[in-house]
């Protein structure tokens, strides 16, 4: 009696805020009616939020229970795993999925639990050898890629890979060598060249920048094999060292770093698919060599056009045009080379007269390659 009592007076009072007043039978009802009517709404209301309380905070849950999971050293991503042997799994995180883990990190499968976190990438040797390189916090170290255990702490400037036993790193801007136990291999020091991204060894030779800023080759003791000479070098996997001067004249150097080609080429390419030497000299003309530098194709020709005269009735010329490196040369019927392919482009004016335009003028050839005719450009910069 006493709550129903308390009930009614806190109607009548909220009924009372409002202007109702309860001297008659309606009046009584618009009480009760109001009173129910805020009651249900404050339950609505009280409801909602007990509600969304509860899904923020089972949200809340679930996030720290995916959070603890990912970072768990037992869990493995599904996302851009990448075997570096058949027990260490790398992950290289993908922002879209991994944004609770932004770092990549080594997984060993035998023990199932990560070994390395932290990791911004990793580079292992192609010749298979045990230790791959790795960074973490812009520092360079070796790790273990069969056990996935740091070998080498991350501690250098800038390291690469394993090559025949000895990897180079950077230490206070310069390099040296160092054996699998993270020792100085090599009692030397040289400058760093960010031009020169090798600095491997190939067949016991790596490139190296001499003091006086040019290039040369060392052996495994830091010995100069060939003398820093030369602007620049690449090395190629059948066992070429391509070399160039200042000038961009290119040259090629064996397995062993002895001369194969003097540096007086305009371009040299070894093309390991057809086991053959590209070589062009400044008069345009492609020559196909073996690898033993012989010569197997004097005049390589990329392609041959029929050249037909300007008349209104046209007839094929006694003589073809052929192609290289986008420059012409002219040839007889046979196949015959008649002159280099110096030419930008080659027109018949007549059976056997032909227009041959180049760098320098032009100049009218017969079908012996004959000059008949040439512009005072030309003849000028032959004079000089």
């Amino acid at each position: 009696m006493k709550k129903n009592s308390m009930f009614k007076r806190a109607a009548g009072w909220v009924a009372r805020m409002f202007g109702y007043k309860a001297e008659s039978r309606f009046g009584r009802v618009m009480w009760h009616v109001f009173f129910t009517s805020a009651a249900v709404v404050t339950c609505i209301v009280a409801v909602a939020l007990v509600t969304r309380a509860y899904k923020s905070l089972k949200e809340y849950h679930e996030s720290r229970k995916y959070e603890r999971r990912v970072t768990s050293p037992t869990y493995l991503h599904d996302y851009d795993n990448k075997y570096v042997s058949p027990y260490v799994i790398y992950h290289e995180p993908d922002c879209y999925y991994d944004c609770c883990d932004t770092q990549g990190y080594l997984f060993n499968t035998t023990i199932g639990r990560r070994t390395v976190t932290g990791i911004d990438w990793i580079c292992r040797s192609s010749d298979g050898d045990s230790l791959a390189c790795y960074c973490k916090n812009d520092k360079r170290g070796y790790f273990n890629r069969f056990t996935g255990e740091v070998v080498v702490p991350s501690q250098y400037e800038k390291a690469w890979i394993f090559s025949e036993g000895l990897a180079c790193v950077m230490e206070q801007g310069k390099l040296h060598f160092i054996d699998h136990k993270g020792q100085k291999a090599i009692d030397k020091e040289y400058p760093y060249a960010n031009y020169l991204y090798d600095y491997c060894f190939h067949n016991g030779l790596c490139e190296m920048l001499g003091d006086g800023g040019r290039v040369g080759l060392i052996d495994k003791q830091g010995d100069w094999v060939v003398d820093p000479i030369y602007s620049g070098m690449t090395y190629y996997s059948k066992g070429f060292w391509e070399v160039y001067d200042n000038d961009y004249n290119y040259g090629l150097l064996d397995a062993n770093g002895q001369v194969l080609l003097p540096v007086e080429y305009d371009y040299v390419d070894v093309r390991e698919y057809d086991s053959c030497i590209y070589v062009r000299r400044y008069d345009y003309i492609e020559q196909v060599l073996d690898l033993n530098c012989n010569v197997i194709n004097p005049c390589n020709i990329e392609s041959v056009y029929y050249i037909e005269d300007g008349e209104v009735k046209k007839a094929v010329a006694n003589c073809k045009s052929y192609r290289t490196y986008n420059t012409f040369g002219l040839m007889d019927k046979n196949g015959k080379v008649i002159t280099a392919p110096v030419y930008l482009s080659i027109k018949a004016i007549g059976p056997d007269r032909y227009h041959c335009w180049g760098s320098n003028g032009y100049q009218i050839l017969d079908s012996k390659g004959n000059v008949i005719e040439q512009d005072m450009e030309t003849i000028q910069a032959q004079t000089k």
